[in-house]
């Protein structure tokens, strides 16, 4: 079985927002056997949604549309379906009348917009949501054994009508199996070397590291490669599921009962920021500094201005000095500084574009780490706010091993 997948909102094509609906209906279809022959994005335009609808039922046997089934202008899923494949749109009784009431019981106008939201393609079997007002469809073609499916572009709403699409056409059974495992400090190539022997492995590089997808049609074989991959590649795996490097330094945190604060200079607060994207954060993060100027680095950390007029501000000792001075300052357990060139100017032949110096502070002595990573200035950013958590993951997780 093959599926075409079409992302629909101008927000998406005019790069106001990043998709994720696309990769998780992949992700979803293929653990159940289902080949994905293309995903499109496409504005809210109603002739090129009916446009990709008409390639997507040439392409494949089913077609998932995401989004545009809200009650505004801009929300034209319904219509585009119903005229790519020659139907009318009919109202859903029952969904009509719980749009009704839901208005009413707020006092809400209930307006011919909200009432379309009950409208679905004559013969389509409507898919409710647990959450929202939008109705999803299920409309299968029978004479050319074809099928469209549409959901709502809220994630959440998008999911839970998956599991039910996916019940009904009989897909509710995984028939591929894939773990992910999330690496740093090692890199594609040698990651590809440790395990060339293993079959049906994938990798996305990215600056927080390699991804692996471990796939098999058997569960059992998968266990057996998962167990082989755990062994070879040791503590440069930082996670086996989708958690961030943040969370899995959250968690260690957590469980030491541990404390950490930040002295930043080329990540500008990313290393923080990372940290308190993780919910209950304020348990074990105590506060940071950016200190991007050198006189910040000066008066606030305590940074000696003959060192860095000796050694400059991109260097071993400041890093040092940052560092300490985030532990006084806070009074954590740990701390984590960072001083560098993120580009694409200010290098020099001594100290070249993604040279970086990253302090750590771990309870016990202040150690600094050189690293050059040469990338776009963002991507340096982001792989030096990696290296340095990643710091704070082993050091806790080999005092966890003993």
């Amino acid at each position: 079985m093959k599926a075409f997948i079409l992302v629909t909102g101008s927000e998406f094509t005019e790069g106001r927002k990043i998709d994720k609906n696309g990769n998780y209906i992949a992700k979803e279809l293929f653990e159940r056997g289902v080949d994905v022959v293309g995903i499109t994005l496409a504005p809210d335009d109603f002739y090129l949604i009916q446009y990709y609808i008409k390639i997507g039922l040439d392409k494949a046997d089913i077609v998932i549309i995401s989004g545009g089934l809200g009650p505004t202008s801009d929300d034209l899923t319904r219509e585009a379906v119903s005229s790519a494949i020659g139907v009318p749109l009919v109202y859903d009784e029952e969904w009509l009348k719980y749009l009704k009431n839901y208005y009413f019981e707020r006092a809400l106008e209930f307006t011919d917009e909200r009432k379309s939201m009950a409208k679905i393609p004559y013969g389509s079997v409507p898919i409710k949501s647990k959450t929202g007002r939008a109705l999803g469809f299920l409309k299968v073609l029978d004479d050319v054994k074809k099928a469209v499916i549409a959901v709502p572009g809220v994630p959440s709403e998008m999911k839970d009508m998956l599991e039910e699409i996916f019940d009904r056409v009989g897909l509710k059974e995984k028939k591929r199996f894939v773990h992910l495992f999330r690496t740093f400090g090692i890199n594609e190539l040698d990651l590809n070397y440790l395990l060339k022997d293993i079959d049906n492995l994938s990798y996305n590089v990215s600056p927080k590291g390699v991804d692996i997808f471990v796939k098999d049609t058997q569960k059992l074989f998968l266990e057996n490669k998962i167990a082989v991959i755990r062994d070879r590649l040791g503590k440069n795996i930082y996670a086996e599921d989708n958690l961030e490097m943040e969370e899995v330094v959250g968690k260690l945190l957590k469980e030491n009962k541990k404390t950490i604060s930040t002295a930043e200079s080329s990540t500008g607060g990313l290393i923080a920021s990372r940290i308190v994207n993780v919910a209950g954060s304020s348990e074990y993060f105590l506060g940071g500094v950016v200190s991007y100027s050198n006189e910040a680095k000066i008066n606030i950390l305590g940074v000696k201005k003959e060192d860095i007029e000796r050694y400059g501000a991109v260097s071993e000792p400041v890093a040092k000095q940052m560092v300490e001075g985030a532990i006084r300052i806070f009074k954590t357990d740990f701390a984590l500084s960072d001083t560098g060139i993120a580009g694409p100017t200010g290098d020099t032949p001594e100290k070249p574009l993604g040279l970086h110096y990253i302090g750590f502070f771990n309870g016990k002595e202040s150690v600094v780490y050189k690293e050059i990573y040469k990338a776009e200035r963002n991507d340096v950013r982001l792989y030096i706010s990696q290296f340095a958590l990643n710091l704070v993951r082993l050091y806790l997780s080999e005092e966890k091993n003993g």
